[in-house]
């Protein structure tokens, strides 16, 4: 024996030994038995015809068993095809049986079920009802108006700002095309647009004004209105190559084609603003959402900084969704989110989106905590807010045992003063006549002693006495003179026409005014308390609500991206007068 054939045969052997030991994994991979019938087609025409399949999936049979096609003729089958495909790990087969049918007289029509034997047992199909129409008098199958045209279907025409919308490019034709071409996609004004590359391709009939289509959908878009009102998807051309019967120019010439230009028309959509009543926990999701969360370690000391995960997946606009408050107490210093995670990926047919965010939670003192992270979002199918939760989750705080501060810039000053100083080793003496007893230089290094000690007394004095002073008055009259400086800083980038720059000031001159002005710690900030504090200072009503639609306004201009200058300018107008209006109106509270 060769040494090649020797080498051949113990290939064959391993390949054997591995298959072996594959085959078992494979079984255990595969998904679910069924057998189903399908019809490309709900709706036919007399004379028509349509698909009828019958498929096996994940499963070996035997003796297939057709139903009684009566009232139908079959113009070809059965005819079989086998498939086995490998997605992330799971192994999944088909076994096909299709036919091609044409009803032979109008009405509605069931097809009985198909059976067949797998692993001892007789599994059967559902049954398919179709519903056939006459043709439309006159019709010419081939070559009549209309006979490829595309339109423009949204599966909705009402919608929410931020909730998905799949906008389907659906082909309608009774002649074979070779290929098409769009020149220029319509423009999505109004709308985040993204388009999708795994959805259902498969052929269908349908029956529109007596005439049966063979359609398709070419392009699936995922749409999210950013704005309200009444949007307009604009009409587009596409240009079809027809392939065109008769004289082909002999065996040996390609067959001739024609262009077809067809133009669709517009699309509304009706995008409607969320209504008032969001909780506490929202932050801009809209749609059908999941929340879970995280909170490790579980035991800390109060140098130790607490990591809160919070994981939002939805399949709404998942770049309008912010992180949502912890609702933290001021046991708590709660640093700002960081972005850990945020991605759009496809799920049978649509966009589905997924932010993972990261809080670094700082506890203050001792003692026995709960952390409880939530999150709320508008669900579009029951039209109202949903509040999930997560936890409570047992958090263990100890007193460190590190006590070093870290001292400010004026107490390491004070302490260099009164510290050793360097002693001098050369000097210059100069003998004079008069007695250094009486001179003024006597006095004074005499004197010297006790004006330090009169300096240190008065200094201590006032010290004790701004100390004194109520730290949150003092924060309160500083909140306007802080705002305005941010103000002005917005004003600068507003009129560089830097949007996001100017949105961040705004926003932060905002919320600093309103915790400084309304004595709000950071971690217990809201849009309820925001408007309590004012509504218990006598604020006008709409002067409450354009502050907190300001504050909405800016939120969801640096997650949507609004920057066009009109808004700039009314946001900053907006900003200026309702602080001054409330600057005005706790002036006059204090005064009385």
């Amino acid at each position: 024996m060769s040494p090649i054939v020797s080498k051949l045969k113990y290939l064959n052997s391993i390949m054997l030994y591995l298959s072996l030991l594959w085959f078992p994994s494979i079984a255990r991979a595969q998904g679910t038995v069924s057998f189903e019938a399908f019809a490309d087609a709900k709706e036919v025409v007399v004379n028509g015809y349509f698909d009828v399949s019958f498929t096996l999936k994940n499963a070996n049979g035997t003796n297939f068993s057709p139903p009684d096609f009566k009232d139908f003729m079959v113009l070809a089958g059965p005819n079989t095809s086998n498939s086995m495909q490998f997605i992330n790990g799971q192994v999944s087969k088909e076994m096909a049986y299709s036919f091609t049918l044409q009803p032979t007289r109008a009405g509605q029509f069931i097809i009985g079920s198909a059976s067949i034997n797998v692993n001892g047992k007789r599994l059967r199909t559902r049954p398919i009802k179709i519903n056939v129409i006459k043709s439309k008098a006159g019709n010419n199958q081939g070559k009549t108006q209309g006979e490829v045209f595309v339109r423009l279907e949204p599966n909705k025409t009402r919608a929410y700002v931020g909730e998905q919308i799949l906008l389907d490019y659906k082909l309608y034709t009774t002649v074979s095309i070779e290929g098409y071409d769009i020149p220029e996609e319509p423009a999505y004004r109004g709308f985040y647009a993204q388009e999708l590359v795994h959805y259902n391709t498969r052929p269908q009939r349908e029956v529109i004004n007596g005439t049966q289509y063979t359609t398709k959908v070419l392009r699936r878009v995922a749409l999210f209105p950013q704005q309200t009102g009444m949007l307009t998807i604009e009409p587009f051309t596409i240009q079809f190559r027809v392939m065109q019967d008769g004289n082909g120019g002999g065996f040996f010439f390609n067959r001739r084609v024609r262009p077809v230009i067809f133009t669709t028309g517009p699309v509304k959509i009706s995008a409607a603003a969320l209504p008032a009543g969001a909780p506490g926990y929202f932050s801009g999701a809209v749609g059908s959402y999941e929340f879970q969360a995280s909170a490790s370690p579980a035991s800390v000391t109060t140098n130790d900084a607490i990591s809160v995960v919070l994981l939002m997946a939805g399949n709404g606009d998942i770049k309008r969704v912010q992180a949502p408050d912890l609702m933290l107490s001021d046991s708590f210093e709660v640093y700002p989110p960081k972005v850990l995670e945020e991605k759009m990926t496809e799920n049978q047919g649509e966009i589905q989106g997924k932010k993972v965010v990261e809080y670094l939670v700082l506890p203050k003192y001792p003692g026995k905590y709960q952390l409880q992270p939530g999150f709320a979002y508008f669900d579009t199918g029951q039209s109202d807010y949903v509040v999930l939760r997560q936890g409570p989750f047992p958090i263990q705080v100890k007193q460190s045992s590190d006590n070093h501060h870290v001292e400010d810039k004026s107490q390491a000053l004070t302490k260099i003063e009164n510290d050793i100083r360097f002693i001098k080793t050369e000097c210059d003496l100069v003998k004079k006549d008069e007695p250094f007893t009486g001179s003024p230089a006597f006095w004074v290094i005499m004197l010297s002693p006790v004006l330090a000690f009169a300096g240190v007394l008065f200094y201590r004095k006032a010290r004790n006495r701004n100390e004194g002073l109520d730290a949150t008055v003092s924060r309160k009259r500083r909140a306007n003179k802080k705002a305005q400086k941010r103000l002005s800083l917005a004003h600068k980038h507003l009129q560089a026409n830097e949007s996001q720059a100017f949105y961040d000031e705004v926003s932060k001159a905002s919320l600093s005014y309103v915790c400084d002005k309304l004595d709000i710690p950071r971690a217990e900030l809201s849009k309820e308390n925001v408007r309590e504090k004012l509504e218990s200072m006598h604020i006008e009503a709409s002067q409450i609500e354009a502050f907190l639609k300001m504050l909405q306004t800016c939120e969801m201009a640096l997650f949507a991206g609004m920057d066009n200058s009109a808004a700039m300018q009314s946001t900053y107008d907006n900003a200026i007068s309702v602080i001054a209006g409330i600057e005005s109106k706790a002036g006059q509270s204090e005064a009385a």
